[in-house]
């Protein structure tokens, strides 16, 4: 490709991965743009839509406008130094060179473009990252906000996600291994899309959301980093008693704004949208994270050019990454744990609705990147966050919750799920395991508390001997079957099928733990009276795609290690680009699978090797 940038080469693997190398950086990134409306135009074009609040989805649209996605977008690519700017102008040329090309793929609602557009595709999937706090908050009081806050609350799946790292000297080849498993829904407003660029010294292989330029998840030669939702307390909400459209801040008189169609106030420095009124007040939510469009896309460039964790320290002490578990390892065998995000000083303790009418509840500036909760190297070897709390980690003193502030901290001390229970069967138990091992981890598809629900279901039936004995010969049979039940979702498991349906008539929640081992609940064995063996696999029952058979079911927050949700028998959400990556003196290896274009390759639990050196 001959660009106004110079030139670029886009090459493909086996399975259609785009591989990237550029003579310049901008040109690679035309390459890119390119590559991503090759393999998706309608639906990049209908996120540059989303981002500009003209997807014809009035709920959507107004959202978008409420938040000013496409004026934080402009504002952002603005503040960029010029070279940078030059990348998303590159990348924008890329996609409008593919419509050139093929004009009849063009639909007729495609948008203008501009270089803005995909640092708007970043703001608006991590919108929910920096508000979620605030709008807990007004939720938690009983006050709904007017209309979805973020994206995620169109989405039915909840988000998770997993990472771990294992140091050199749990592995067989002495290599560090990372493994990123991002838990979150498919395609729309989520789609991801994987591809390795080169340019000079940027290389790198790294997951972008459709329509978007920098990744997120990457990793290079010697780094590797994942992801996992759980952060510190990063927005505030606030209620604000108002006459009319003013109010009173300490005493002195403040207009409440109004521009789009919505309402403002400029609190805590930041523009605050209104996110509910009533006749009294307007309840807003602060984030930092306004007005930092453009640190964000620097920091996320910043994190792939780094080396080291000690170099991805240093990039993320901007503090504009959207507040997330950050789990690193590097060549070297060092290993980070931070739970990155922009956290407010606040001079207060109080949590919930705040009152706004006082500086009293004001911000007083943006904590350091040492007041972050944050250990590197831990003694244990290891470190895994399956959407756990952070001293959950590692077992490692320096994470304890009193060592933190708790807006840094932000999670009930100790609290787990049952990933996390998994991944701490799994990884103390390492001391010389390969990466292969490792990945079969990743995609280890057994339901993780199948052994303590079938402990309580025993306990169940021998309370009751005669209920048990009375029962007909199916019933008995069920019982078998399900105490004996290996715990995976294989796709020709019909157990699994019958396991799904029991658990789903028991109606227990998985953390509900009190409930298995309440004297005189009968609820196990009543669901093992109203459901009945399956005759239909699993695979067959939820499927991956249209033509794929399905595995690694989730069920409520009880889900494997490698997660997927399904609604109508078919996968909505889960694990849409797993990544694993073995760093050592030798060399760098590393493998991933992308959902759901890979499901096929996945439905197998395979993954495929990542061609890193370009042909």
């Amino acid at each position: 490709m001959n660009t106004t940038w110079g030139t670029a080469r886009l090459l493909r693997d086996e399975h259609g991965t785009p591989l990237i190398e550029g003579d310049t950086e901008p040109a690679a990134y035309f390459a890119l743009g390119y590559a991503q409306a090759q393999d998706d135009l309608p639906g990049l074009l209908r996120q540059y839509l989303l981002v500009r609040g003209e997807l014809g989805d009035p709920v959507r649209d107004a959202n978008q406008r409420r938040w000013q996605v496409l004026e934080e977008a402009r504002r952002g690519f603005g503040e960029l130094p010029p070279q940078a700017r030059s990348r998303y102008e590159a990348f924008v040329a890329g996609i409008a060179a593919y419509q050139e090309e093929h004009p009849e793929q063009v639909p007729g609602w495609a948008p203008e473009l501009e270089p803005a557009l995909p640092i708007g595709v970043n703001r608006t999937i991590m919108l929910f990252w920096i508000i979620t706090d605030g709008v807990e908050a007004l939720k938690a009081e009983g006050i709904d906000p007017d209309g979805p806050a973020s994206e995620k609350d169109l989405a039915l799946a909840p988000m998770g996600s997993n990472a771990w790292v294992l140091r050199p000297w749990r592995t067989a080849t002495g290599e560090t291994v990372v493994v990123s498993d991002p838990h979150l829904p498919f395609g729309g407003a989520f789609a991801m899309h994987e591809a390795v660029l080169k340019a000079g010294e940027l290389h790198y292989s790294g997951f972008t959301f459709l329509g978007a330029l920098t990744p997120p998840l990457a990793h290079n030669r010697s780094l590797a980093w994942g992801l996992t939702t759980g952060g510190p307390r990063v927005s505030d909400a606030y209620r604000i008693a108002v006459d009319g459209d003013s109010y009173l801040f300490d005493g002195e008189r403040r207009a409440v704004l109004r521009h789009d169609g919505h309402e403002y106030v400029v609190h805590n420095g930041v523009v605050a949208p209104v996110l509910a009124r009533d006749e009294q007040a307007i309840y807003v939510v602060c984030t930092p994270y306004m007005g930092l469009a453009a640190q964000c896309e620097l920091q996320m460039m910043a994190m792939v050019r780094a080396r080291s964790v000690g170099e991805l320290r240093e990039a993320l002490a901007a503090c504009a990454f959207p507040p997330q578990n950050v789990l690193a390892g590097d060549a070297a065998g060092d290993c980070l744990y931070i739970r990155s995000g922009r956290v407010p000083v606040r001079p207060f303790a109080e949590r919930g609705v705040l009152d706004g009418n006082t500086s009293a509840t004001a911000w007083q500036g943006i904590m350091d990147v040492d007041e972050l909760v944050q250990a590197g190297n831990p003694e244990c070897g290891y470190l895994q966050n399956c959407n756990t709390a952070p001293d959950t980690v590692a077992p490692d003193p320096r994470l304890a919750a009193g060592n933190w502030h708790p807006d840094a901290f932000n999670d009930v001390p100790g609290r787990t799920t049952s990933r996390g229970r998994r991944a701490d069967e799994l990884l103390p138990a390492a001391f010389a395991a390969e990466a292969e091992q490792v990945i079969g981890w990743a995609l280890d598809d057994r339901w993780p508390d199948t052994g303590q629900w079938q402990a309580r279901l025993l306990q169940a039936a021998q309370r009751q001997p005669s209920r048990v004995r009375a029962w007909p010969p199916e019933h008995r049979a069920l019982l078998h079957l399900l105490l004996h039940f290996d715990g995976h979702t294989g796709p020709g498991s019909t157990d699994a099928t019958a396991w799904l349906a029991w658990r789903t008539a028991v109606g227990v929640d998985a953390t509900d733990v009190a409930a298995w081992t309440r004297p005189g609940d009968d609820r196990l064995l009543e669901a093992v009276e109203r459901s009945g063996p399956a005759a239909e696999p699993y695979g067959e029952a939820h499927r991956l795609a249209a033509e794929v058979p399905g595995r690694a079911g989730g069920l409520g927050l009880d889900v494997p290690l490698r997660a997927t949700y399904y609604a109508g028998g078919l996968a909505f959400a889960g694990g849409p680009c797993l990544r694993v990556v073995a760093l050592g003196e030798a060399g760098m290896r590393s493998w991933s699978v992308a959902m759901p274009a890979q499901a096929g390759l996945y439905s197998r639990g395979e993954v495929k090797p990542i061609t890193f050196e370009l042909p």
